[in-house]
This record gives C-alpha cells, structure tokens and sequence, in this order.
C-alpha cells in the first residue's frame, strides 16, 4: 500500500512538473517579449531576457528532477543519473542567479521582491550543498539537500496551483495573489520535504544505527 502511494505520489508530482514546464516555461525559448506572463519593468530593458534565462533553466531542471528521484534509475543506470544531475544543478545555479535579478527587477512591489529573492538565495545554496556533499562522497547527505533543492523547483508549480485557487475558487484579486505566491509557494513545498526527510530518511538512518549498535552489544555479550 506504501508503494503504490509513493508511485502515485512521484507519477502526479512528474505529472505536474513536465506540464508546468512545458506549458509556462517552453515560451519563453522564443524569447518574444509578448510571451510574458510576469510584467515587465520598462525601466530595465534586459528584464525580460533575464526573466527568458530563467525560465528556460528552472524549466528544464523542473522537467529532470523529478527522474534522479526513481531508486532503479539510480541503480540500473548511475552514468545517466550523474549525467542529468550535472545538467540539473548546472540549470539550478544559472536559473537561481537570473531569478534573483529577476526577482530584484519584479514590478510587484516589495514583498514579492523579497519572497522570489529569497527563494532564488535559497535555491543556490540548497544546490550547492548537494553538489558539495556528493564531491565529498556523502551520498545520504547529498540525497537531502537534493530534496530540498526540488522542493524549491517545484515552487514554479505551486506557484501557478495558488494563482489558480486564488482567483477562480477564492476570487482574490490577482496582485494579491500573486504578492502571497511569492512566499507560499516555496514555503509550502519545503515544508513538505522536510517531513519527509525526516519521516522516511533521518527516523530510517537512526533505526539503522541502533539496529547496528544492539548488535554489536549482542556480540560483545
């Protein structure tokens, strides 16, 4: 029952993501400035060529990431796995580094700048954590910062799932929502990953530990 939970989980989170990342993300590759569904601040020219970086990396990562999660991917194929874990957190630190002055260049005010500017710091450092962890060998370690990291990815989904209840179920007024997006839709994720992280991985290594230790006891006695 477990299993086919956690199936059904990753098939609508996989789900989720490829379509977010096709549908809002995939235009922006044009980049024609009239794809834009983000004002743009007329007073930056370049915003939306930063925003199009953006765009198409957090995309792509959005559209990996879910796949370095499946235990015989990792298994079976560990050549493709590093491959697209190199081209994930390579599109996770171009993307992070955009979205920042993406975020800095936001004409939705203060609070929303601050929101997506916090979210992109926090995307890098998460990534460059993992990326530290599996160059030191420290495969569990690395298995947890890459969670976060995703859980921040995956922010581009919930983002787009607020806007939704927000205007059409709760009838909020759209820069409202959008104000609010910038906070919930990382917070909420992250959240999630770690009760996760704690539920399936950190309670697991402790059981694991004690395990080992009683038997060493056992040996010893």
């Amino acid at each position: 029952m477990k299993s086919l939970a956690r199936q059904l989980s990753w098939g609508l989170m996989a789900l989720l993501s490829i379509a977010i990342a096709i549908v809002f993300a995939g235009p922006y590759l044009s980049f024609n400035p009239a794809v834009s569904r983000v004002g743009l601040n007329p007073a930056i020219p370049i915003h939306f060529v930063v925003l199009a970086i953006h765009a198409g990396t957090a995309g792509i990562a959005l559209l990996i990431g879910p796949f370095q999660f499946l235990t015989r991917l990792r298994a079976r194929y560990p050549l493709a796995h590093r491959t697209i874990g190199r081209i994930y957190l390579i599109c996770i630190f171009i993307g992070s580094v955009f979205a920042f002055f993406s975020a800095l260049f936001s004409v939705s005010g203060f609070v929303a700048q601050v929101g997506f500017a916090f979210l992109a710091t926090i995307w890098f450092y998460s990534a460059s954590k993992a990326y530290r962890a599996i160059r030191q060998r420290q495969i569990q370690l690395h298995r947890v910062w890459m969670i976060r990291n995703y859980a921040l990815t995956f922010a581009a989904v919930i983002l787009r799932l607020w806007l939704l209840l927000g205007q059409y179920a709760l009838h909020l007024p759209f820069t409202d929502v959008y104000v609010t997006s910038a906070w919930i839709s990382w917070i909420l994720p992250l959240v999630v990953a770690e009760w996760f992280i704690n539920q399936r991985l950190l309670q697991s290594l402790a059981l694991k530990k004690d395990r080992a230790s009683s038997l060493q006891q056992e040996i010893r006695v």
